[in-house]
């Protein structure tokens, strides 16, 4: 689903996440004995989502002149002197113009940029996540999680996202106003710092040209949830690649001194690690797999194609795993939307849940290229969950790309049910296997073909009626 990108829609740098990935592609860069440019990454999309590869130099560029000449308006707290300030809106306009250069587009006009201490921005941040967080909503996905064998039963969801996001964000792009919000106490940015601010401008510049911020929102205000994971895909690995790019341009001394300060960070990761792994994971997935995805358009099209992919947009996350399948053209197979009625119950969401969704799901059963294989032949779903005052219910209708795909993710279905849900061994029922649990806990699969439904609830007799209602695609 994009779980953690659709609880945090904003595009918001993770501290630790960019770190991790930036410390990474230095340390591979320095392994191969290169500065700058390194060789292609051979094809890993059937791998589990991890950085798949090191970032190359675009093949095509376009000149960055900047369209307008007005300098940016720079604003600060005023808990920081204004002679830092004056020093630091002169690293900003360097950064600009290195921003314009490596991603090869001007900016239309100058960016807004705001400077805060870093406590104040924390606080901004967990102002912003609790005014944008659905407490009642986030109950119901919490409830579900737990059910799915994804959260331990005693887990404070909220809190875990608010304290998570409040502690590893570095700075951010608002899209709404178009302002970007730094943390700076300091006269002089740091090497790694300054790879953050440029990983914001290139959100800034490319929402100046491709006018994406209004869309993406409206993927996940609609509930086009994969879609949004893929276009978010799109925004922050396009951010990222160009960062590295901008990374493995620097001297020498300051990459050190930038890997250094990332491996530092990386040691220092205390909230993300008490997360569980497959919602790091999906904090990773945008800026891991968007880079790569980015990467692999800049190899075959250069700068150009990254520009065509904001109008011919990836609309599944499938596609970001396997760019090839982008360039291909490859479409989602159309699966009928899931419409459940049940007495007493609501509707809480119906969107689809994407090969990344299942490769979430199945993290907690399955060793990671198990999880992915089993998910990679992913073609179309549907899906929906329901609750009432006590419950929760959701019914999947899947397709996939072929039988056997769908028998191999219909399986590892069926062993996460059996091993992390731990509700033993099934029946036959109905043409497909039921799973009842003396707790009153269900589940149930039906395949035929290269489709199935899926069923898990945590009530047995809604989950036997939502199986009654349901159509195998």
């Amino acid at each position: 689903m994009g779980y953690a990108s659709r609880q945090m829609r904003g595009q918001i740098t993770l501290r630790r996440v960019a770190a991790l990935l930036v410390g990474i592609a230095l340390l591979a860069a320095s392994c191969s004995g290169d500065n700058g440019t390194t060789t292609t990454a051979a094809d890993t999309s059937d791998v589990p989502a991890t950085t798949q590869g090191d970032t190359v130099a675009p093949t095509t560029t376009t000149e960055a002149t900047t369209a307008t000449t007005a300098p940016p308006t720079v604003t600060a707290s005023t808990g920081i002197d204004q002679a830092v300030v004056d020093r630091l809106t002169e690293q900003i306009v360097e950064l600009i113009a290195v921003t314009e250069e490596v991603r090869g587009l001007p900016f239309l006009a100058q960016p807004t940029v705001t400077i805060v201490t870093p406590e104040e921005l924390a606080e901004r941040v967990r102002q912003d996540l609790e005014e944008e967080i659905d407490s009642e909503e986030l109950a119901v996905d919490s409830r579900l999680m737990k059910l799915l064998g994804l959260l331990d039963p005693g887990a404070d969801l909220e809190a875990m996202l608010i304290d998570l996001y409040s502690e590893q964000v570095a700075g951010f792009y608002d899209g709404e106003t178009g302002e970007m919000v730094i943390a700076g106490e300091a006269a002089d940015l740091s090497p790694l710092t300054k790879s953050y601010v440029v990983h914001e401008l290139i959100h800034a510049l490319t929402d100046q040209h491709f006018l994406f911020n209004d869309d993406f929102e409206a993927m996940f205000d609609e509930e086009r949830y994969d879609e949004g994971s893929a276009f978010q895909a799109l925004i922050e690995g396009d951010a990222t690649y160009f960062q590295l790019v901008y990374v493995q341009q620097l001297p020498l001394d300051d990459q050190f001194q930038l890997a250094t300060e990332a491996l530092e960070q990386m040691n220092d990761m205390t909230v993300f690690e008490s997360v569980p792994v497959w919602i790091q994971d999906d904090l990773a997935f945008p800026y891991d797999s968007g880079q790569y995805f980015v990467q692999t358009l800049v190899e075959s099209g250069g700068i150009a194609a990254v520009d065509a992919a904001y109008t011919e947009r990836p609309v599944s996350t499938e596609v970001i795993m396997h760019p090839q399948r982008f360039g291909s053209g490859e479409k989602v197979l159309e699966v009928e939307s899931v419409d459940i009625a049940l007495d007493g119950y609501e509707v809480h969401e119906t969107s689809v849940y994407g090969e990344w969704g299942f490769r979430l799901l199945l993290s907690g059963s399955a060793a990671p290229g198990v999880a992915a294989q089993a998910a990679n032949g992913w073609g179309g779903d549907s899906y929906q969950v329901l609750f009432d005052a006590d419950d929760v219910l959701l019914a999947i209708a899947y397709k996939g790309d072929t039988e056997d795909d769908a028998f191999e993710l219909a399986d590892a279905l069926i062993a996460h049910v059996t091993d992390t849900m731990e509700l033993g061994e099934g029946v036959a029922t109905g043409g497909g296997v039921s799973f009842t649990a003396d707790d009153g806990r269900y589940a149930y699969l039906d395949r035929i073909g290269d489709g199935f439904v899926f069923v898990v609830s945590s009530d047995a007799t809604a989950g036997e009626e939502a199986r009654a209602q349901l159509r195998v695609p």
